[in-house]
């Protein structure tokens, strides 16, 4: 019996283990995406379609659900938390899926579509702030097929895009029917201007938090030396799932953490 016991809880390990990779290798997988398309798309549209919506929170579902069942002793500890929590977790892994799906589409079709070369009109270059995030990213209107267009662009395609009233460029409808622009021509010199700017705006803004994240470490510092927490008694063991919750939590926030000093240091790419 005992031994049986143990073979099961090994089991048990080991199937925690895959899964709880399975989410790291997910969220990893979203931001590469996520990175790739600013990479190597100037500019897209992102046409919601309620369809693939549907298919990515159905996919995605078993995923959401051990994230819950994973932090349960955690996150449920109310009768609130039983509603609140599971839709938040669940519209996290429904957001990321929906527009890793339309990302990945724009990235196909550009990789295996045609495109075509042609010079449009400027009609408007416009920064899109977000409440309590700031700057987010540029809306560009181009004229294209006798209609104007809004293109999603970076924060660098503001100060790229901003004197120009036309543009060449090659331009593409993707398989589930946004438009991209997989090349802007101008010159490379051009580029680097734009990415100076950024990060110029990019220090302006959030030279607050260049300021306080060191002053935090400080001051934890100087509370580890003159205030060192009391002994506690010994924790209880720690639940498996709570490990790989965790590991999962600092991965993301790693991953956070490199993502907003590749857009300081690049410029998002554009």
């Amino acid at each position: 019996m005992a031994v049986k016991n143990r073979e099961h809880n090994n089991g048990n390990k080991k199937l925690i283990g895959i899964v709880g990779y399975a989410l790291i290798t997910y969220w990893i997988f979203c931001a590469v995406i996520y990175l790739i398309t600013d990479i190597c798309l100037d500019l897209y549209t992102d046409k919601d379609y309620i369809n693939v919506f549907w298919y990515a929170g159905i996919i995605v579902l078993p995923l959401a659900a051990y994230s819950v069942y994973a932090g349960r002793q955690e996150l449920l500890t109310r009768w609130y938390t039983y509603i609140l929590f599971p839709l938040i977790i669940y519209g996290l892994y429904a957001g990321s899926a929906y527009f890793t799906a339309l990302n990945l589409d724009l990235l196909m079709s550009a990789a295996f579509k045609p495109t075509t070369e042609l010079v449009t009109p400027v009609e408007n270059v416009q920064r899109i702030f977000a409440r309590k995030i700031g700057f987010t990213h540029t809306n560009v209107v181009l004229h294209y097929q006798q209609k104007s267009v809004i293109f999603k662009g970076t924060r660098t395609s503001y100060f790229l895009l901003k004197p120009y009233k036309t543009l060449q460029v090659k331009i593409g409808q993707s398989y589930l029917g946004n438009y991209y622009v997989s090349h802007i021509q101008l010159p490379a010199y051009k580029r680097w201007i734009a990415r100076g700017a950024f990060i110029k705006d990019w220090f302006h803004r959030y030279l607050w938090l260049l300021i306080a994240l060191p002053l935090l470490y400080i001051v934890s510092l100087l509370k580890d030396k003159y205030f060192p927490a009391q002994p506690v008694n010994k924790k209880p063991p720690v639940n498996p799932y709570i490990k790989y919750l965790k590991v999962l939590f600092t991965v993301l926030i790693v991953l956070l953490g490199s993502f907003m000093m590749i857009l300081l240091l690049m410029g998002l790419f554009s």
